[in-house]
């Protein structure tokens, strides 16, 4: 009988996301990571440095690597994570297309160099999650009848893939992932038009940064009325989990004081999480959309991060009306922070019905999730 045992850690490296899975199977040790990154610089902060060569040996390989979006707190640690372990295998990213590069530009300006090098980073395949459209048959497939991408059996690939794709580690194995990219386009027209009335024209924003960068304010300004978020709800959802079999799941969680959801192990009802990145929550239809496109899973996710660090805009209560089951929340800010993060009204709202776990740079938040197969 196949044994397998999933470890998922919620690193605290502070303002920033560094999440892993490791899945431990008879013979096999497959490494699995959702963001990398911390602090709002292009820089790897030393904080995250100091995680990433305390986790990983150098001879140890990323299987496969999850970028939710292209904000600096998300990305700057990815070639830290190349040059600290053997390689990194398969990279997962959402589609941006050419001639919306200029939109991600505005938020980082080395946003189109980081892009185009991803290919360099892959030892294996890049996969690029095409946004989700309603009027695509391919997405209207029921997610059981989805064929999963085995990455075992890729050679060296660069491909569009489309918007809720299954990725597995092998073929003999129940572990999944299953992405959803949201379309940014209805906020991108908008963002043109408010852009083409102050003379800012397609053609200029075509031309890369350097000529960007000499109209930053009245970009900004715009971002300001149509896109107060910018490129954060192009962030790449993704479900971690079981399809099929049966797992018993734990947290652990270094007691503190006077809290009595801080226990050294609880027992969790299912395996299932859900990483959300910077989503925005609030967009229109994508709740309903993500749970119809996750209805085969939904009764297994017990874990859901909180976007974009607990900010209030991002944050939509109803998440915690779509399932019983929906226990964890947790959220990943810095201590010292100068956005707000998190929101207190965020944090009253999820703690009045669910358990709330804080992943800061301390490292006594570190939350961890042992899981086994039944």
């Amino acid at each position: 009988n196949l044994v397998m045992e999933v470890t998922r850690i919620i690193h605290p490296i502070g303002q920033g996301a560094f999440y892993t899975e490791s899945i431990k199977t008879n013979d096999n040790l497959y490494n699995v990571v959702y963001d990398c990154g911390s602090g709002n610089h292009k820089y790897t902060p030393k904080r995250l440095k100091q995680d990433i060569a305390s986790f990983y040996n150098p001879d140890d390989v990323i299987d496969l690597l999850f970028i939710s979006h292209f904000d600096n707190d998300h990305i700057n640690g990815i070639r830290e994570l190349k040059k600290r372990t053997s390689n990194i295998r398969n990279i997962v990213v959402p589609l941006i297309e050419e001639n919306d590069f200029w939109y991600y530009q505005i938020e980082n300006p080395s946003f189109e160099t980081f892009y185009r090098s991803l290919s360099e980073i892959a030892d294996s395949a890049v996969y690029r999650v095409k946004p989700y459209n309603e009027d695509e048959e391919e997405n209207n497939i029921p997610i059981n009848d989805v064929a999963p991408i085995i990455l075992s059996e890729n050679g060296r690939v660069d491909k569009k893939v489309s918007c809720t794709t299954k990725f597995a580690l092998a073929p003999h194995i129940d572990w999944c992932y299953i992405t959803f990219n949201y379309d940014q386009q209805i906020r991108l027209t908008k963002l043109q038009n408010e852009l083409a009335i102050q003379g800012i024209t397609e053609d200029i924003l075509k031309q890369g940064w350097g000529i960007m960068e000499q109209h930053l304010k009245e970009i900004k300004q715009a971002y300001k009325r149509v896109a107060k978020d910018g490129a954060n709800n192009s962030s790449l959802i993704v479900y971690s989990g079981g399809m099929y079999n049966g797992y018993n799941c734990r947290r652990y969680r270094i007691r503190q004081p006077n809290c009595n959801c801080f226990g050294r192990f609880e027992f969790l009802e299912s395996e299932g999480c859900l990483y959300l990145g910077d989503t925005d929550l609030n967009q229109p239809k994508l709740l309903d959309t993500l749970i119809n496109r996750l209805n085969l899973v939904i009764d297994r996710i017990s874990t859901i991060q909180i976007p974009h660090h607990g900010a209030y805009k991002n944050f939509n209560p109803n998440i915690m009306m779509l399932n019983a089951n929906w226990q964890d929340f947790f959220v990943s800010f810095g201590n010292t922070n100068s956005y707000g993060h998190p929101s207190v009204k965020v944090v009253s709202t999820i703690t009045r019905q669910r358990n709330l776990f804080a992943i800061t740079e301390n490292r006594d938040s570190v939350y961890i999730q042992i899981i086994k197969k039944r």
